[in-house]
């Protein structure tokens, strides 16, 4: 079992290898979009790829032309991938996979499928923006968006792979009809589950540096934000990007309203249907519930007050949670 397990690990870190490698070689090209990113950095105009075979596509993306040996290799790699998701079926049916996926996966039905035979039913997907301008700010326009967007999220759970689907709110190029428009595709995306972030610097970023040069220019700024992982939490105050358009409070009430919104009960409810059984259905709320818990209310709470409140309900969900799945596998022992 520790063996198998070691497998299962090693292909969940190697998934993404070959479009690193790519990249990293400097043959990343987009699949899909009209506008594709050049080695420059800058957009260059190209064809559409839609029409285009997408396993073909993607070996060709990083091939050189004439590159016959490292076309091989690339196939190789893309086997190598199969077959460790073949060893995978062997695993024992109640284990279960989480990963992290790029939207380009939706163009290989062929490798969805195989994941979810090998027990991995649930992926993240950084969606991020639902808007062209959106996705340009935070160069990633080769993501589709608008009414593609959906049709493309919703090819993910038909393959049997559901999607944890995460958007960020706050963007420059962000307006008040942003908020709208989101809820609008999360509701026609087939999303399991779905965060709601707002922009925040993080060290090591293009947009930290930036941030951290306009704080430190700035002579009535608390100079420790730069640094704000190093205040205490308790008292360490939130942190904001300056919008254009949005304050900051906007930002925040949509943002909260989003998860409110997304996690009330009927909602879960509906969305359970992609459990197989009652109890299954059962887990599935709870675990909503407990992730909204976490990631909301202690993640976005405005004082420390409110985050060990949101804790402790936390703590309470968790319990709760366990007892459940410890119930479900003693009355169905073996599977």
């Amino acid at each position: 079992m520790t063996e198998d397990l070691h497998a299962a690990a090693q292909l969940l870190d190697q998934v993404h290898e070959l479009v690193a490698l790519g990249r990293a070689e400097g043959f990343h090209q987009p699949l899909h979009p009209s506008e594709v990113v050049g080695q420059n950095g800058r957009d260059e105009v190209g064809p559409s790829r839609r029409q285009v075979d997408p396993v073909r596509a993607t070996v060709l993306a990083f091939v050189p032309p004439g590159d016959v040996a490292r076309l091989d290799e690339l196939r190789a790699l893309r086997q190598e991938r199969f077959d460790l998701l073949d060893a995978m079926t062997t695993l024992p049916p109640d284990m279960m996979f989480f990963t992290q996926i790029t939207m380009e996966a939706a163009e290989d039905p062929q490798f969805l499928t195989a994941m979810s035979r090998a027990g991995i039913k649930f992926a993240l997907v950084g969606v991020e923006s639902v808007s062209p301008q959106g996705l340009r700010a935070i160069r990633k326009d080769f993501n589709d968006a608008g009414d593609a967007l959906v049709e493309r999220l919703r090819i993910f759970p038909q393959h049997g792979v559901h999607l944890l689907g995460s958007f960020i709110f706050g963007l420059p190029t962000d307006t008040a009809e942003v908020f709208a428009a989101t809820s609008d595709v999360v509701d026609r995306s087939a999303l399991a589950v779905a965060q709601f972030l707002r922009l925040t610097p993080f060290p090591g970023t293009v947009d930290f540096a930036a941030w951290e040069k306009r704080v430190r220019a700035d002579p009535g700024a608390d100079q420790r934000m730069t640094r704000y992982w190093l205040i205490p939490y308790a008292d360490r105050p939130k942190v904001q990007m300056a919008h254009p358009v949005l304050s900051a409070g906007d930002i925040l009430s949509h943002t909260l309203a989003a998860w409110r919104r997304f996690y009330k009960l009927p909602a879960i409810w509906r969305r359970s249907r992609i459990m197989s059984s009652w109890q299954g259905r059962l887990m599935f709320v709870l675990g909503s519930k407990l992730f909204a818990q976490m990631y909301f209310q202690t993640g976005i709470a405005s004082d420390s007050a409110r985050a060990s409140r949101a804790s402790w309900w936390s703590g309470r969900l968790a319990l709760v949670a366990r007892r459940l799945m410890e119930w479900h596998a003693a009355l169905s022992p073996g599977t």
